[in-house]
């Protein structure tokens, strides 16, 4: 490794932790507050998954605008005014008393906040930052996400215990204030260089205007076959992660119990995020949409073996389903994304993608909550969550965009 080298693998790192400890509690430590914010304001678990559900909305709609200024004018303003808005609406959450102000906090407030600090934007910078090994470098920021996540979860978990889910808001949203620091002053303007030559764009033709690449791409079939698999596979990982702890409560565990191994389902990310940034840099892109669409598939199904026989085995099984949900899909999209459309656009085209996950990722959660609000059990829906993740594999699978799309062909 060289002296130039450290501080870029540094940097990615940082972003890890950052997407751990901010998206992290949105993503996973939220199913950990769902219980007693559905107890403290007198509602069913329906309600405060829709709140999560509607911030799902916030989240998409406004990823392609995070995307497209991140393209112009870097990460670094994009992700502190990310941490202050999710801070306040951590704070705001720990006041709320009713519905209308859960709505206002969490899904406005914090899950915009979340989209704009710890997602595309940092994405754009390990990409823009590592050019040798990007898959490795993603590989390395979300499995360093996937560790914080770990240890995150079972704490907040203590904290909710110990503290309530109020002063758990209150100290969060102060730990988002002092982390500031990290990318105010280390993303600097010239961390994300511009290019010393005009990228030439994946797709034969296209303008190298913001806009117009991005109308390039959407034309493409393979845009909206890999958007179609990724919102099957974003939603199903997004409802059940939600009530995932409610899922392992139901079946006798204790909610400590139930928080550590969620977070161990988070660590199971790693290794296979690891694996998948090997394959992502070994493998010709061609075959990437065989190997997720595989990979979906299979999730697909180990999460369905718990709707055919419910248990707590079966159990076992989704949980670390999600735990490989939670780390290959995404990485392999990001890079497929990057071979086919080009590096200029790829927060454009990234945040896009976010947004057309949008109803699925909003629905999955708010129909998962009311499924079990009228019928008293997940297994019906686990079950329509399994054959919606196989079906976006076996789309995935067939996709064969001609060679001469990939940048490395």
């Amino acid at each position: 490794m060289t002296q130039n080298d450290k501080p870029r693998w540094g940097l990615v790192s940082a972003t890890g932790v950052l997407t751990g400890l901010g998206h992290g509690f949105v993503a996973f430590a939220v199913s950990v507050l769902l219980n007693p914010l559905a107890a403290d304001l007198g509602t069913g678990r329906g309600v405060i998954s829709t709140a999560i559900g509607l911030g799902r909305l916030v989240s998409g709609v406004t990823s392609p605008i995070i995307g497209r200024i991140t393209d112009l004018f870097g990460p670094r303003w994009i992700v502190v005014c990310g941490m202050v808005l999710m801070a306040l609406g951590l704070m705001a959450l720990g006041f709320v008393r009713s519905e209308l102000g859960l709505y206002f906090a969490w899904s406005l407030l914090v899950s915009a906040g979340a989209a704009a600090g710890f997602t595309v934007a940092l994405d754009k910078l390990v990409v823009a930052t590592v050019r040798g090994k990007r898959g490795m470098a993603l590989a390395v920021r979300f499995s360093v996400a996937a560790v914080v996540s770990t240890l995150l979860v079972p704490f907040v978990t203590v904290m909710v215990e110990l503290l309530g889910w109020r002063i758990t808001c209150f100290v969060w949203g102060g730990l988002m204030l002092l982390l500031i620091p990290v990318p105010l002053l280390w993303f600097r303007q010239d961390t994300v260089p511009r290019p010393v030559r005009p990228v030439t764009p994946a797709i034969a033709g296209s303008s190298p205007a913001a806009d117009a690449g991005l109308r390039r791409v959407i034309r493409q079939p393979a845009y909206w076959v890999i958007a179609a698999a990724f919102t099957a596979q974003a939603s199903v990982t997004t409802g059940l992660s939600v009530h995932l702890v409610p899922l392992m409560t139901d079946y006798g565990l204790d909610a400590v119990l139930a928080g550590g191994l969620f977070g161990l389902m988070i660590l199971l990310s790693v290794p296979v995020r690891l694996l998948s940034g090997l394959v992502a840099d070994r493998v010709h892109p061609r075959h990437l949409p065989l190997v997720l669409g595989g990979l979906l598939v299979i999730e697909g199904i180990a999460i369905g073996s718990f709707a055919l026989a419910p248990g707590f085995v079966t159990m076992l099984v989704v949980i670390a389903a999600l735990g490989i949900a939670a780390g290959a899909p995404t990485l392999l999209v990001l890079i497929l994304c990057g071979e086919l459309f080009g590096e200029s656009h790829f927060a454009t085209v990234q945040g896009s993608l976010m947004l057309l996950q949008v109803p699925g990722t909003m629905l999955a959660p708010i129909i998962a909550g009311y499924a079990y609000d009228f019928t008293g059990s997940y297994v019906g829906v686990i079950g329509g969550f399994a054959m919606l993740l196989v079906s976006g594999g076996v789309l995935l699978a067939l996709l064969r965009p001609d060679a001469g799309h990939y940048r490395s062909a």
